[in-house]
């Protein structure tokens, strides 16, 4: 494959959301300042892409560059399929090789993954120089590994606990994109043993949303017996990564009170929201003068969720009209987990879209589903319909339709 398809390579998987005119334009543009071979990308700076692309899609691809550059070698001892009768005893200690980076397939000879040394330009992150411990995993996982093949369950999660307990001793509750960068490393050189994909071999999303979930959920669970507050720091003493982990993913739980303010003053403005609503209705909810008010008493809704016992569904409706509308409700939202709920649910859309459509309209029998499937339209609507049907969700209680009526006035 020439320098040119692998770059075009990796920048759709980088950015499949891209148009072909802008991805050639970043590729002439690398082409132009150097760039020869994939190693060379490593040494793409972000200043180099500031005129093609915006500054997050530049994040993107650099982290992009600097995973397909990392070196990978293995140190597994190739076992026999379980179907041979050849003893373990007469194996024979195999030597090491090296995995390429542009290489996308399973290296079938044994090899030990490690990092390779960095560049002196790029800083050093714990994810970034994180080791994977083969040679404590299961036989049945490295000899998975070494014939192309995919662990048994039981030893896949004997992996993950594994991996859990390394990754635990330099970041006590690290963060799904820094598990996210060591399991792409992973996926990327193991394909056929760790990669999630659709029975006829088509890698969903990013391959390896499972293992990352799965990760995720045992780091959690270990940690449950920690204190309430589980901060994520940096390597850096003193230096606050992200906002710490309240409860239940939460960043803001129960939060505490804003030095300008008092629940006095809060309740005040709680009252200028019910005084709004009962002047103008729910659909106020989209001033600007509504959302800095559900913004500014986030605090004061907490605090009457988190009240014991629970209030009512009815009693909270009742003092916080504007909650109950969409945008409050993403403010909200927002606020407690610092997750965009609109932003997440575009970029998983771009992400895993199109494969959960092809997925369905191979797969599925349900009629509901074919019948949308033939309408042969892409978009975000489509896709939650698909969804919904697949479920067997009625679309009315997620999608108002209204009749449009013209007028003509004479």
């Amino acid at each position: 494959m020439s320098i040119h398809n692998e770059i075009k390579a990796i920048i759709l998987r980088a950015l499949p959301s891209l148009t072909e005119e802008i991805r050639e334009h970043v590729i002439t543009s690398l082409e132009r300042s150097g760039v020869e071979s994939i190693e060379d990308l490593v040494y793409v700076q972000q200043e180099d892409l500031k005129d093609v692309l915006p500054i997050i899609q530049q994040r993107k691809l650099l982290e992009a560059f600097k995973l397909e550059t990392t070196k990978v070698t293995l140190d597994l001892q190739i076992l026999p399929d379980e179907s041979t009768d050849t003893s373990m005893s007469s194996l024979s200690s195999p030597q090491p090789c090296t995995s390429s980076s542009s290489s996308s397939s399973q290296a079938s000879t044994p090899c030990t993954l490690s990092k390779a040394s960095q560049s002196p330009n790029i800083s050093s992150k714990w994810y970034e120089n994180f080791e994977i411990p083969w040679d404590k995993m299961p036989v049945e996982v490295q000899s998975a590994i070494a014939n192309s093949k995919r662990p048994a369950p039981d030893k896949r999660r004997q992996m993950i606990r594994i991996l859990a307990d390394e990754i635990r001793k330099c970041e006590n509750n690290p963060t799904r994109n820094e598990c996210l960068i060591i399991f792409r490393n992973i996926v990327k050189h193991f394909p056929n043993s760790f990669a999630d994909m659709t029975p006829s071999g088509v890698i969903i999303g990013s391959g390896c949303t499972s293992l990352l979930c799965q990760l995720k959920t045992r780091i959690e669970n270990m940690n449950r017996a920690g204190t309430k507050n589980r901060l994520r720091t940096s390597k850096v003493p003193g230096q606050l990564h992200q906002r710490p982990s309240d409860s239940y993913g939460c960043t803001q739980f129960n939060p505490e009170l804003s030095p300008e303010e008092t629940y006095e003053t809060l309740e005040q403005k709680r009252q200028q929201l019910e005084t709004i609503y009962r002047q103008e209705g729910i659909r106020s909810g989209v001033k600007g003068e509504v959302i800095n008010l559900m913004k500014t008493t986030f605090c004061l809704q907490r605090r009457h969720i988190n009240q014991a016992p629970s209030p009512s569904i009815e009693d909270m409706r009742i003092q916080w009209p504007y909650l109950f509308t969409q945008r409050g409700i993403f403010i909200h939202f927002e606020l407690l987990t610092d997750i965009n709920v609109l932003r997440v649910l575009d970029l998983s859309i771009k992400e895993c879209g199109q494969g959960i459509r092809k997925y369905l309209q191979t797969k599925s029998k349900n009629k509901d589903v074919q019948s949308i499937v033939t309408q042969d339209e892409d978009g975000e609507l489509t896709l939650i319909q698909l969804l919904m049907a697949y479920f067997d969700e009625g679309i009315e209680g997620l999608i108002l339709r209204a009749d449009i009526c013209l007028f003509t006035f004479t």
